[in-house]
């Protein structure tokens, strides 16, 4: 895989130069707009329930690659904020760059992602196994945790018959997007969806794990699942509303 640190290290892009926008529109010039406190609030509540769920494995390899491209996303995301609604053009030219290249990795790490998957894939040469590093050692070593017990939260599929009802035509009301399952957790009633971009709550094309309105949403999916559903900020907080298998 070739160079995928060009955003870790953003301190080289920020001395670099100022590029020209391209595609904004002539926003180049705008004024700090109303509304940019809230809209940047919301973007630091993504970006921080995005990487706390993000759910890591046995294999470093493949941690790196989904974090890597949650990281991606969500500077797309953070850019495009900017550009609605920063003023300051060096930060505007800034922010476009960001917006734009970050994709190009994004593929990059999903096509490496699915070789991964290859029954005939081989590690690159040198590569130690997963697991073999000195932290996984330490790891190995210290005495496990023992499990913290707790009263499980009430399910939602407890909801009396009026709040189900007035969920349901809210539901309705909200549109349909694509996307694929990539994680479930029924423990903590999310799920990770791979989808396409959500109009009624502003977000972007990502992959991204969702609280669920009722647990009861999850039964029947599996991983890999085409699926069509709905989304809307609940409590400040962008959650799936409904969800059902793609035809």
């Amino acid at each position: 895989m070739r160079r995928l640190t060009a955003y870790v290290v953003c301190g080289s892009i920020l001395a670099g130069s100022a590029g020209t926008v391209v595609g904004t529109g002539g926003l180049a010039s705008a004024q700090p707009a109303k509304g940019a406190a809230a809209a940047f609030d919301r973007v630091r509540e993504v970006i921080s329930n995005r990487f706390k769920d993000e759910k890591l494995v046995d294999d470093p390899d493949q941690n790196f690659a989904s974090m890597l491209i949650a990281m991606n996303e969500e500077l797309i995301f953070l850019s495009k904020t900017q550009l609605e609604y920063g003023g300051d053009r060096q930060l505007r030219d800034i922010a476009q760059r960001f917006h734009d290249e970050p994709q190009k990795q994004i593929d990059e790490i999903k096509q490496w992602q699915v070789r991964s998957r290859e029954t005939a894939y081989k590690a690159q040469p040198d590569q130690p196994p997963p697991g073999s590093g000195p932290l996984d050692k330490q790891a190995a070593a210290a005495p496990a945790l023992a499990p913290v017990s707790g009263t499980p939260a009430p399910s939602l599929t407890d909801t009396p018959a009026p709040a189900k009802a007035a969920r349901t035509e809210s539901a309705k009301a909200t549109p349909l997007v694509s996307g694929t399952v990539k994680k479930l957790d029924e423990a903590t009633g999310k799920v990770t969806l791979d989808h396409e971009r959500i109009p009624n709550v502003d977000m972007d094309a990502m992959t991204m794990a969702y609280k669920v309105q009722d647990t009861g949403f999850l039964k029947g999916l599996k991983v890999g699942d085409k699926v069509r559903f709905s989304a809307d900020e609940i409590n400040g907080q962008v959650t799936v509303t409904r969800i059902q298998k793609a035809k």
